[in-house]
């Protein structure tokens, strides 16, 4: 008999909690204090997709880089995968940016390792984009990157 009354009354407890829930849920959509989605990354385009004149140059690989340790900001990992779109026809320049991979890679690991993760997150992705791509187009010769794109962007905590 105390079984059945216990069994009850944690129904009874989970039922106000479940109207509860969807009560307040459909307040916040309702006065649209509720913002689903928001902070969400726009996924970029994929190598494989570029245009007939331009090429994806995806040798960078996966980088993950420490960013700076700040005021009430610990350090954070930063995934990430960048990929680089330019002329298709240049041959000379794909083999400038396959001979500096590696040198393009540290380039970007300082630039993420320069800033903390609240500033980063302020700065915005594309704004991210702009400055490494003014960044690596002035360490290039042969031409330049016309677009960055990351298939991951991913921070760690």
């Amino acid at each position: 008999m105390n079984k059945i009354n216990l069994n009850k009354i944690l129904l009874l407890i989970l039922g106000a909690v479940f109207v509860f829930i969807v009560t307040v849920s459909a307040i916040a959509l309702c006065t649209r204090n509720a913002h689903p989605g928001e902070g969400l990354r726009h996924e970029d385009p994929l190598p494989q997709s570029v245009g007939a004149t331009k090429t994806a140059f995806n040798h960078i690989g996966q980088i993950r880089a420490f960013t700076k340790e700040g005021e009430g900001c610990p350090k954070s990992v930063l995934v990430l995968t960048p990929w680089f779109e330019y002329d298709g026809n240049d041959k000379a320049f794909f083999e400038e940016l396959d001979r500096r991979h590696i040198s393009i890679k540290n380039l970007i690991t300082k630039f993420f390792s320069a800033h903390t993760k609240a500033e980063l997150v302020k700065l915005g992705e594309e704004n991210i984009k702009k400055e490494l791509k003014a960044q690596i187009n002035a360490t290039l010769v042969l031409g330049k990157i016309s677009g960055i794109y990351f298939n991951d962007y991913l921070f760690l905590d």
